[in-house]
């Protein structure tokens, strides 16, 4: 049986709402990221933030409303018409396999929520381009992790255009491949070599 790929698919809901004033705002807002194990998974994720949690069902939770329970009754979500940028949310580490160099791949399907590292290392997958920022994230990015390493991700979301209410429904897949198994567009994209 091969080592295969881990596939987590990642389920991502934001209700993005505030009321009138960008300093008195009311809305809950929450991301859920179901992390979906296989038998040959290759990393391991894990919150390193007080809003991200795994929550009782096996989900990564990006929590910013009252109902967070390392804030209980603190939180009303973010702001529409803004952009928030959250350095080291979640870590993705390479510590299950003592012989085997991975190359991750993390995507969003909505341009809401970027990612990056403010560690280096992390690269767009369209341009090859390194995503070190709020600035250079990307929806799609790629890294190299050897065995025992671990990079945190930063999370970009922007509600710039969005309105009170709205709600972004959106999924972010994070996969994992040994080293020279990586799909064609991510070979020397992600800083393998």
């Amino acid at each position: 049986m091969s080592l295969g790929v881990l596939g987590a698919m990642v389920a991502v809901c934001l209700i993005v709402g505030a009321s009138a004033t960008f300093s008195d705002y009311n809305a809950s807002r929450s991301v859920h990221w179901n992390i979906t194990t296989d038998d040959a998974e290759l990393i391991n994720l894990e919150p390193v933030q007080p809003y991200a949690y795994i929550d009782a069902k096996g989900e990564l939770v990006l929590d910013f409303s009252p109902n967070n329970p390392n804030y209980p009754g603190y939180g009303n979500g973010i702001s529409p018409a803004s952009e928030y940028n959250f350095n080291e949310v979640f870590n993705v580490s390479n510590d299950l396999w003592e012989d085997t160099t991975i190359v991750v791949r993390i995507t969003s399907n909505n341009s809401n929520i970027e990612f990056y590292s403010t560690q280096g290392g992390v690269y767009s997958v369209a341009t090859g381009s390194a995503a070190t920022s709020s600035d250079t994230a990307r929806t799609d990015v790629c890294f190299v992790l050897n065995p025992g390493d671990v990079k945190s991700i930063g999370v970009d979301l922007s509600a710039d255009g969005d309105s009170p209410g709205d709600v972004w429904n959106a999924k972010m897949t994070i996969k994992a491949y040994r080293l020279g198994t990586e799909p064609a567009e991510l070979q020397n994209v992600c800083g393998g070599g």
